[in-house]
């Protein structure tokens, strides 16, 4: 098997990745019942909740909130400010995380790059996270925002340019949504499926370049398409987020994920079958098996991503990441082993890398 050396032979390797989910663990039953019985939908819109709410692909999903009364807050700032606490509380919680992993302490991250897109603070999430963290005053900080579910790939990439202009410095990613403080009803299609599916949580990576026991960065792709743009969204609506989910997107993120795929092996002179791990957005049960079918892969190729959508649902721009980690935990990686790391999100934008493991 082919082995990739870069020029100069140095590789950005992931050294942790961790995650950090609420404490609020509410089941599809429970939410389906709250909805029933809280918002105010049409009686066929109910009966539509329920066939979605009945599908086995998600089980449970976490929230950052008190109690599902919650979601029922009229006041946009309040909002706001349970966002930019809970947000930052998570962030803090996964990056302490993958720090413990690693065996390291908050002074040795010299960079961090934070996503989200279901808020909004200035400062961005980063600054906040530097202080809450005890990172060191001198670290250098990106926030990316407005990227969807697929930020945590354009911020690996960042750590990854980073890690490879500073040989030896530590950089953390870190994705964090509150999809619950987007959340918006009424009676469209697509927001019944949102409703049904997203949910909080946190994830962290801490990457150095070198030498090292952790899984290389070796190429990475994008690719965007902007009359795509308008299917996959948030749109504002009387001061909220309102996601915007057309039924195409399943097809589409296949088709995306299929071109970075072959741009990929084209990069990497690797084929196809030298691919061991499949970790791709556990966007929702559709996407899965549009991947499935578009890539030919098994349902036990993509078995790390629906574990984690039937366990958490779609967290957004951490879920990628949560596979990541169930992937390694389901099978120790073995040396030579490559694994393709795809999402997608808004713009329409697709983003992967791929991954070798010493």
């Amino acid at each position: 098997m082919k082995r990739f050396k870069p020029a100069g032979g140095l590789l950005t390797r992931l050294l942790s990745v961790a995650t950090a989910v609420p404490p609020l663990r509410v089941s599809q039953s429970e939410a389906l019942n709250f909805i029933l019985n809280r918002l105010n939908v049409r009686p066929a819109t109910q009966q539509f909740y329920r066939r979605v709410f009945a599908h086995p692909s998600v089980a449970t999903r976490h929230f950052a909130l008190t109690s599902l009364d919650d979601v029922l807050e009229p006041n946009l700032d309040r909002i706001n400010r349970r966002f930019e606490r809970e947000a930052v509380k998570l962030s803090v919680r996964s990056l302490r995380a993958a720090l413990k992993q690693a065996n390291l302490q908050p002074k040795d991250v010299g960079f961090l790059v934070v996503t989200t897109c279901t808020g909004y603070v200035c400062p961005g999430l980063a600054a906040h996270v530097i202080g809450a963290a005890s990172l060191r005053p001198t670290v250098q900080y990106a926030d990316l925002v407005g990227m969807g579910c697929g930020a945590a790939l354009p911020a690996l990439q960042a750590a990854d340019n980073f890690c490879r202009s500073h040989p030896g410095q530590i950089a953390a990613v870190v994705s964090t949504e509150i999809c619950s403080a987007a959340m918006y009803s009424d009676d469209a299609a697509d927001l019944v499926i949102s409703n049904g599916l997203f949910a909080d949580g946190s994830a962290a990576a801490l990457l150095r370049a070198g030498s090292g026991k952790g899984p290389a960065l070796t190429h990475f792709s994008s690719v965007v398409v902007p009359e795509w743009r308008d299917g996959l969204r948030f749109r504002t609506e009387e001061g909220r987020l309102r996601n915007v989910l057309v039924k195409e997107v399943p097809d589409r993120a296949a088709v995306a994920t299929r071109e970075l795929l072959k741009n990929i092996l084209s990069q990497s002179e690797v084929r196809q079958c030298d691919i061991t791990r499949w970790v791709l957005h556990a966007g929702g049960s559709k996407i899965l098996e549009a991947q499935e079918r578009v890539l030919g892969l098994s349902r036990r190729d993509l078995a790390p991503s629906w574990a984690v959508l039937k366990k958490y649902g779609n967290l957004s721009s951490p879920t990628v990441l949560f596979a990541l980690k169930e992937s390694m935990a389901r099978h120790p990686p073995r040396r030579g082993e490559r694994a393709f790391m795809a999402s997608f999100g808004a713009g329409f934008s697709a983003h992967a890398v791929l991954l070798e493991f010493p």
